[in-house]
């Protein structure tokens, strides 16, 4: 996952929407064509490429059965800042600090879909549970499984611009002449995510109202895809790296390495 999380460099927005609109799902595998060359996300594509492997439990919407003991209500009412609180709806406002920036995490970079990131689907919180229990997910059927759906919704952004980039030239498609980008890192979020999830800027720090001790210092920026339109103040680069503290001794939990990485890499 570190791999994946930390892609960079040239994205080509018109190759993208080629891609997207030549896409096909048969046997397992993600095939397309760009500019006359054929493409198959094989098993061995996903490793060279993102340094995925396809094995681990398989999640998204819908599909939670491989992770026996998930009950996404059991598992919300565990994270929100109010323990005695029920859930009803499963609002990203109401979970404690941490939960919330794994929120983040998960609706803008490793499941990209549509505009609303402020109410958890079942996809979403099956994915946090994993990520905080340390169960391995097979992140290849989730992003094959937002691809295919992307391509079916209008209301999608066209998702992972610089992992298809990077498959683009993988292929060797011949990228001269074309329509490119240069973009940091591809897990970034943007100061407006950042206030709609209730976390508030003072001075450096990022700090969220009524969590004492969580802060986040830094800044965001978000380069999501800028292939379907969106909101123009998301997708500009704001200067600073978002480094997440420790969380507070109350919480009750302690984070994984790889949740310390995926968080820690906004």
């Amino acid at each position: 996952m570190k791999t994946f999380l930390e892609l960079s460099g040239k994205v080509y927005p018109d190759l993208v929407k080629v891609f997207y609109a030549n896409l096909k799902f048969s046997n397992g595998v993600l095939k397309s064509s760009v500019k006359g060359v054929e493409m198959e996300i094989t098993r061995q594509a996903w490793k060279d490429v993102a340094g995925l492997r396809q094995r681990g439990v398989q999640v998204r919407k819908g599909e939670t059965s491989a992770v026996d003991e998930f009950n996404r209500v059991q598992y919300f009412n565990q994270c929100v800042r109010n323990q005695g609180e029920q859930a009803r709806n499963f609002h990203v406002g109401r979970l404690r600090a941490e939960e919330r920036l794994l929120a983040l995490v998960v609706t803008k970079i490793i499941m990209l879909g549509g505009s609303n990131h402020a109410t958890l689907n079942e996809g979403g919180l099956v994915v946090m549970y994993c990520i905080q229990n340390g169960v391995m997910v097979d992140w290849t059927y989730t992003i094959r499984d937002h691809v295919m759906k992307a391509k079916g919704l209008t209301d999608f952004k066209l998702p992972y611009v610089v992992l298809i980039s990077k498959f683009i030239e993988h292929f060797g498609v011949d990228v001269e002449g074309e329509l490119d980008e240069s973009t940091g890192l591809l897990n970034h979020v943007s100061t407006l995510n950042m206030h709609k999830m209730g976390f508030t800027k003072v001075g450096n720090t990022w700090i969220v109202k009524g969590d004492q001790g969580a802060n986040i210092e830094g800044g965001a920026n978000d380069h999501e895809a800028g292939t379907s339109g969106g909101n123009q103040e998301e997708d500009e680069p704001h200067p600073m790296a978002i480094e997440l503290y420790n969380p507070p001794e109350n919480t009750g939990h302690t984070y994984s390495q790889f949740e310390r990485m995926v968080l820690n890499q906004l």
